[in-house]
């Protein structure tokens, strides 16, 4: 009799042990760590089903994370070629159905591009979005370093990467810094304010934004503020914005930087996307700027 109680003892404590152990290893299977919004949001220790809702964000987990885990993105995000053949969801408005149906166990978004309501019905569904920012170089390269991190990315290929956005590119003074202008959109005229990374490659590069005292990320400004600025330089995001430009506002054919033919052109997807080619950009503007 002692003997069978004995046995239904053991029995019993290695039934709670299991489930101790069990529960251990849900435990450990995720951590909590803080987004760029402040908000604690429990991460797979090894996601393996990622969705990413920005392009800039796109090209980063594709080049330095294993493709295999990314299994959704935004229908904006296009580059490189081989995400094409991914699953796409809309975000604009986004597409909660799609997201559910993709069972995504990781979302990266980049601030601005969710709204809060869609945020509240992604964290009601238990889905894992973790946002963050990417307007301000050291927000990138941050940004992007925690990115390699919880996607389990190539470290070494994150530091190459950052060692050549880091790299000294100044070839001009100061004292003769080519005043910029570089325009997103022509009516109305939306330019890359001082609070963007492009106006600090700009700087990085040798020159000088003409906006930089407007204390906004796309200010819009009218054709009298181009006129006073007087831009060395006009830098757009195609052939055609910059031929409707200057047929919209003629009068800014008297500006030095159209007198003088400095008038250049930057890929819309290399100028506007805080990702991979950042380089890029980086060498174009210092092209630009030292000619």
């Amino acid at each position: 009799m002692r003997y069978s109680i004995y046995l239904c003892i053991l029995f019993v404590l290695s039934i709670l042990s299991c489930n101790s152990k069990q529960e251990d290893r849900v435990i450990e299977s995720f951590y909590v760590r803080k987004d760029d919004l402040g908000r604690n949001v429990s991460i797979s220790v090894n996601p393996k089903r990622i969705l990413s809702l920005t392009p800039s964000i796109t090209e980063l987990v594709y080049t330095f994370s294993d493709t295999s885990r990314l299994i959704g993105r935004s229908v904006w995000c296009d580059y490189p070629a081989g995400v094409k053949v991914i699953p796409a969801v809309n975000n604009y408005p986004l597409d909660i159905e799609g997201v559910v149906r993709l069972k995504p166990d990781l979302i990266l978004v980049k601030q601005g591009m969710i709204s809060v309501q869609e945020l509240d019905k992604l964290e009601q569904l238990h889905l894992a979005v973790y946002v963050q920012k990417y307007d301000l170089l050291n927000e990138i390269y941050a940004s992007t370093k925690t990115l390699v991190e919880i996607t389990k990315g190539d470290s070494a290929t994150y530091k190459h990467w950052l060692t050549s956005m880091q790299s000294d590119t100044m070839h001009t003074s100061v004292q003769h810094a080519k005043t910029c202008l570089a325009v997103t959109s022509v009516s109305p005229i939306y330019v890359f304010g001082k609070t963007t990374f492009v106006s600090e490659l700009i700087e990085q590069a040798g020159g000088k934004n003409c906006v930089e005292t407007i204390q906004s990320a796309y200010p819009t400004v009218d054709v009298e503020y181009i006129l006073r600025a007087n831009p060395d330089v006009f830098i757009f995001n195609s052939t055609d914005q910059q031929k409707l430009f200057f047929e919209t506002y003629p009068l800014l054919k008297q500006c030095k930087g159209y007198i003088t033919n400095q008038l250049f052109v930057i890929d819309d997807s290399i100028m506007s996307r805080p990702g991979i080619r950042l380089p890029i950009l980086k060498d174009s503007l210092v092209s630009i700027l030292s000619k």
